[in-house]
């Protein structure tokens, strides 16, 4: 390779190394090196789990880190090329271990001596890479160690966000890039330097409609979360697949909620037989709680959890010692949290605590209207969970024809991936499914219709329920006045009549 090539690899791995690997820059950007390179090497690269066109870049990658390396021993770094070839060496070195990492992620417990050997692998690398490292101090080459952690974060996030968040329509490719940022930001360098430790405590909120996957959205970010690597114990300090600890708020009762999350001692209240430690105790540093459905607590709860991310700080119930607690939530919810603040159900300070980082999931209505064909992914990612890899094969084609046949096409599955999931299993246990037409999906002439015809209520009465509803969705007189175009004392009139 002359020298305008290296230069030109250079500049461009320093780019692809800190971009989303979910965004469409990214793919552009294999592209047109591809283009400019051309597509033969020679070589095929054994990466898993790559696109087409990375896996050809690859190689050229590769390629030019020899070149640079061999012209090295007559030619001294240039200035200009340090900071690059820097991140050339990373790239490629994140690459080399790439398979191996995958394995770590696969095995179902912690090996040390796969730890240790890796980790070995990662020094070796680092020694052979030293002439195009020279002169940098950052903690990335200084520290192994931290190098094996960056690493290892890193195939885990692509590996739990690519293989969870399925499909290739363009509101999944927002949500992957939307998850990808939630765990490393828009500033990756940074954020592999300095930012990891205080930006995976981040509380993040997951909002959107029900059944439309928030759960598998959070279990990619909180398996997600950096952890150290102890160089003497040859181990991480915490394993990542035993991490994530879901909790449904809203199938318990208030007081079981604080027993499950912040513990209880024994005599708390009736029951309480025994001292219990609750998840904030349990999950550790490096654990991620999920607050699944945190619309619906209590202000109690809503308090104490707000005191929590505040200070970090908590007690368990019938105690008065304060405890403390540094890892991760995330919590979700379906419901309109500005119109709960509005109705006087949730508090703003605990809203504000919590929105600092929010991702939106996706209907799946909005996923099969940008690319219909989504469907047929969907249901083999189902039948894989529900049947394994070849139960998927044979039977999701049946499956997707069978709704096809039997679902309308502009239906729009209000009970989103979770609706999908059931139809599922109708289809194989009856080979039938009745698609619930959801008043969402009709027009509000419809609607009213077809209240009429179940319905013997007088115009008074109609107006009542109406503005009833009109109170109870946006939370005050004033505002469901302005919403109906009435006078305020007319709404409160209608309602608590």
């Amino acid at each position: 390779m002359n020298k305008q090539q290296i230069e030109y690899v250079l500049t461009e791995v320093r780019k692809l190394t800190f971009e989303n690997p979910f965004g469409h820059e990214r793919a552009e950007r294999e592209s047109r090196m591809l283009q400019k390179l051309g597509s033969h090497t020679g070589a095929t690269h054994p990466l898993k789990r790559a696109s087409s066109n990375f896996r050809q870049l690859l190689p050229w990658i590769c390629k030019t880190e020899a070149a640079l390396l061999k012209r090295l021993k007559s030619h001294a770094l240039e200035e200009q090329w340090k900071d690059h070839a820097s991140c050339l060496a990373f790239f490629a070195l994140y690459h080399e271990v790439a398979n191996d990492l995958d394995l770590l992620i696969s095995a179902p417990d912690e090996d040390n001596r796969q730890n240790r050997q890796l980790y070995s692998k990662i020094q070796q690398g680092v020694a052979a890479r030293h002439r195009l490292i020279e002169g940098m101090t950052d903690r990335i080459w200084n520290q192994p160690d931290h190098l094996f952690a960056c690493f290892y974060q890193l195939r885990r996030a692509f590996h739990y966000i690519h293989s969870e968040i399925i499909g290739d329509s363009t509101p999944i490719r927002r949500l992957r890039m939307q998850v990808w940022e939630s765990v490393f930001t828009k500033d990756m360098m940074s954020y592999q330097q300095w930012m990891y430790h205080a930006v995976g405590r981040f509380p993040t909120l997951i909002l959107g409609p029900s059944g439309s996957g928030k759960e598998i959205v959070a279990r990619a970010i909180g398996l997600s979360r950096f952890i150290p690597y102890d160089i003497k114990a040859g181990r991480f300090e915490a394993t990542a697949q035993t991490s994530f600890h879901p909790v449904n708020l809203s199938a318990l009762s208030e007081t079981l909620i604080e027993s499950e999350l912040f513990g209880h001692r024994k005599g708390a209240f009736t029951g309480a037989n025994q001292d219990r430690a609750g998840l904030f105790a349990s999950a550790g540093n490096y654990g991620t709680i999920f607050l699944d459905e945190i619309g619906d607590v209590s202000h109690s709860t809503q308090v104490k959890l707000l005191r929590l991310l505040q200070s970090g700080e908590y007690q368990a119930v019938g105690d008065n010692q304060t405890q403390h607690y540094s890892g991760k939530i995330l919590a979700a919810t379906h419901k309109d949290l500005h119109a709960e603040m509005q109705a006087g159900r949730f508090r703003e300070d605990f809203f504000y605590r919590l929105c600092g980082d929010q991702v939106q999931t996706v209907a799946l209505r909005e996923i099969l209207q940008d690319r219909p064909e989504e469907l047929d992914n969907s249901v083999h990612y189902i039948c894989r969970k529900l049947f394994g890899a070849a139960g998927a094969e044979a039977l999701s084609p049946r499956i997707v024809s069978s709704l096809q046949s039997q679902v309308p096409v502009d239906y729009d599955w209000p009970g989103n991936f979770r609706e999908l999931e059931q139809a599922v299993r109708n289809i194989v246990v009856r080979n039938e499914y009745q698609a619930v037409r959801h008043p969402l999906s009709q027009s509000p002439t419809q609607q009213i219709s077809q209240a009429y015809q179940r319905s013997s209520m007088t115009m008074a009465e109609w107006m009542q329920a109406y503005a009833k509803q009109a109170y109870q969705q946006l939370g005050s007189y004033k505002q469901a006045a302005e919403r109906l175009e009435v006078d305020q004392r007319t709404i409160k009139k209608w309602v608590d009549s």
